[in-house]
């Protein structure tokens, strides 16, 4: 499942082997850092998502829990403060859009 919140993007599935908990997986290592302080970042050079962590599933949903909760803004995009990411979550929305449109034209029959 992918997430993106003010923090940061993160990757979150099932640990390949550890029964019963996920791993969490990042583009940079502050969104881990920052929901999940106690836990030790795994930098792995070569993977796609460099930072992660291994935790138990039970810790990992009061935290997404707790970040739904706390949701005060109105504007998802004007929440997040740092530009490099704003900038990756516009041209996420953008590719989003294009996906909008693009099934509802389908879905209206016109190619």
């Amino acid at each position: 499942m992918w997430i993106f919140t003010n923090k940061g993007f993160l990757s979150i599935v099932q640990h390949k082997d550890m029964p019963g908990h996920f791993q969490v997986r990042a583009r940079t290592r502050g969104p881990l850092e920052e929901l999940w302080p106690s836990h030790p970042v795994q930098v792995i050079g070569w993977a796609d998502y460099r930072y992660r962590i291994s935790i138990r599933k039970e810790e990992v949903l009061p935290v997404l829990i707790g970040e739904l909760s706390a949701i005060e803004y109105t504007s998802f995009k004007n929440s997040c403060k740092d530009e490099g990411y704003l900038r990756a979550l516009v041209r996420v929305w953008s590719e989003m859009h294009r996906y909008q449109t693009a099934s509802e034209e389908m879905s209206n029959g016109v190619s």
